[in-house]
């Protein structure tokens, strides 16, 4: 579980860093050379990405990273999971899918060897709170947070029961739309992000469209914790073909720490 994170950040007075990363995009080697790497960089916390033919609430970069990794299955994130695990990395990892690859894995078998894999928590971008319970009757028996998501359109009363349901953070989608880079966060957010959190039994985490160090500082100053994505997703992708695989590394690498950097308040 992962609500150790949440009590280190508050002594050192800034938010966690929440980095998404799309698995097997190109290939599960280069995935996990990156997840070792923006751990050292300052990541807290790392969100494993299942590639999903059909990604509902993701804009062009990460469907076009689920298009590059098409093949990459559920085992192979868990295998690298656990190979990550054994290297000594040991910052919180949360498989992050859509309902489709889960089920088809079977939810009892994958709690079980989420477990043995080294993953801390899920993020089931499709399943509501009313069916949370299909989830949580597997994952909570093994110590596996249920990162529960908020929207802007939530009511503060739905929020509050959407974070009773869920543990770890309460993921809380800052525009309505899809994941995808952008160069502001909406107008109403500070106001917003703080109501979220007086509702929420949770810390929240605020998502989606967060690009870079000054929209990340923002949301830190406000939020339990900030998550960043397609940024780092195109990163890697565009500076792989152009440069290589080191140079991919370093740069994403780069970009994390200073996105670590700003989340101090």
């Amino acid at each position: 579980m992962i609500n150790h994170i949440f009590k280190k950040t508050a002594k050192e007075n800034r938010a966690a860093l929440v980095v998404f990363i799309s698995c097997g995009d190109p290939d599960i080697g280069f995935t996990e050379k990156l997840v070792r790497r923006v751990c050292d960089a300052g990541a807290d916390m790392v969100e494993l990405g299942v590639p999903f033919s059909d990604p509902m609430a993701d804009g062009k970069s990460i469907q076009a990273a689920s298009r590059r990794a098409a093949g990459t299955s559920v085992r192979d994130v868990l295998e690298m999971s656990a190979r990550l695990r054994k290297a000594g990395v040991s910052n919180p990892f949360i498989l992050f899918s859509y309902m489709n690859p889960l089920f088809k894995f079977g939810l009892e078998k994958l709690a079980a060897e989420s477990s043995l894999s080294g993953i801390d928590a899920w993020l089931v971008v499709d399943v509501p709170m009313e069916e949370s319970d299909e989830i949580l009757i597997h994952t909570r028996p093994r110590g596996i947070d249920f990162i529960p998501l908020g929207a802007p359109t939530s009511s503060l009363d739905r929020i509050e029961k959407i974070s009773e349901c869920g543990s770890g953070f309460l993921y809380y989608v800052t525009v309505m739309g899809v994941t995808g880079v952008r160069n502001a966060l909406p107008t109403e957010f500070v106001e917003r992000i703080a109501e979220v959190r007086k509702a929420s039994v949770l810390p929240v985490a605020a998502g989606f469209g967060i690009s870079n160090p000054q929209m990340a500082s923002l949301a830190a100053r406000h939020a339990d914790a900030v998550v960043v994505g397609s940024k780092i997703v195109d990163m890697a992708h565009d500076v792989l073909l152009s440069e290589g695989e080191a140079a991919a590394l370093d740069k994403v690498g780069e970009f994390v720490g200073s996105l670590a950097s700003a989340m101090k308040r």
